[in-house]
């Protein structure tokens, strides 16, 4: 969009409202968050930290920002997912029993599921009782293969998908649907969910020379800059910890102050005049027998 101002004309550009997770290190790499009112989906193998990643991202959203949420399981019942986050410091079963988290738990079996007549009328209505009952800005759905897991009508299920995906855009919460990596290489079996997402974050727990990382990346984020690199995150008793390369950086700050060689012939080949940079490391390099040796030795003494 242009505006125009005292004759100038100045783009303005929609800036996209984010969700900030809470999570560290992972708001840094996507610049602020989760797309605000987004489908994201979260997509790993088995064991890699997606379920994890989806209550971490509720917890922050209820303790940090006022943010109640959504944790619908298509898999755990409401005592195993306490079980499975017990060893962390999360504070999941408190949230519950405060309301400031609900726990929806709906199992479907293949024979409540009539051939041809598949639809989501039934969750989108419970779904949608927990969301206002709450007034809920998250939500996490675990996971879609569950969901769809016995529906073998191709068009139906794309149907129902894209369905689902464009429901949670309507009722304006930042929804996460966790998904398993397909033998293909697709982020999920189905193949259709990482082309209608808003975002696709992709967590892995790769095991090399017998040693088990846990890296994320970001393949996707529509209208906003990411950092695109695998970054290592760990999951403590805090919950996740990212760990961006860019934090790793030197936060020394630097300084003018210099030190002489002790020879002030070589002193004024620097650009300053007095030598090197204090605190700054040297390399000499030449061949064999060309005076690398030497040339330490005589700045140490300061002949040379």
């Amino acid at each position: 969009m242009k505006k125009i101002n005292k004759g100038k004309i100045i783009n303005k550009r929609n800036k996209l409202l984010k969700c900030p997770t809470g999570i560290k290190g992972f708001d840094e790499i996507t610049e602020g968050g989760l797309p605000q009112n987004g489908t994201i989906l979260v997509s790993g193998n088995a064991g890699s930290g997606k379920t994890i990643f989806g209550v971490d991202f509720l917890i922050k959203g209820a303790t940090d920002y006022n943010e109640l949420g959504i944790l619908m399981s298509f898999e755990e019942t409401e005592d195993e997912l306490y079980k499975n986050v017990a060893s962390l410091n999360m504070d999941l079963q408190s949230l519950v029993s405060r309301k400031k988290i609900l726990l929806e738990n709906v199992i479907l079996e293949r024979r409540d599921i009539t051939a041809g007549d598949f639809n989501l009328e039934g969750i989108f209505v419970r779904l949608e009782h927990a969301i206002d009952s709450i007034g809920a800005k998250r939500v996490v759905l675990d996971s879609i293969e569950s969901l769809f897991a016995s529906i073998t009508d191709i068009g139906i299920l794309r149907l129902e998908i894209k369905r689902l995906f464009r429901w949670l855009k309507e009722k304006k919460v930042t929804a996460i649907v966790t998904g398993e990596m397909a033998l293909n290489g697709s982020y999920t079996r189905h193949g259709l969910e990482e082309y209608i997402s808003d975002c696709i974050i992709h967590v892995d727990n790769r095991v090399r020379d017998e040693m088990a990382t846990r890296r994320i990346r970001v393949i996707k984020y529509r209208g906003s800059s990411h950092g695109t690199s695998e970054y290592p995150f760990v999951i403590d008793a805090e919950g996740l910890s990212v760990i961006p390369i860019s934090s790793a950086g030197l936060e020394q700050p630097g300084t003018n102050k210099k030190v002489s060689t002790g020879i002030p012939s070589l002193d004024k080949l620097f650009a300053s005049g007095k030598g090197y940079t204090r605190g700054s490391t040297i390399l000499v390099s030449g061949t064999a027998g060309s005076g690398k040796t030497s040339f330490g030795g005589g700045i140490c003494t300061g002949k040379l």
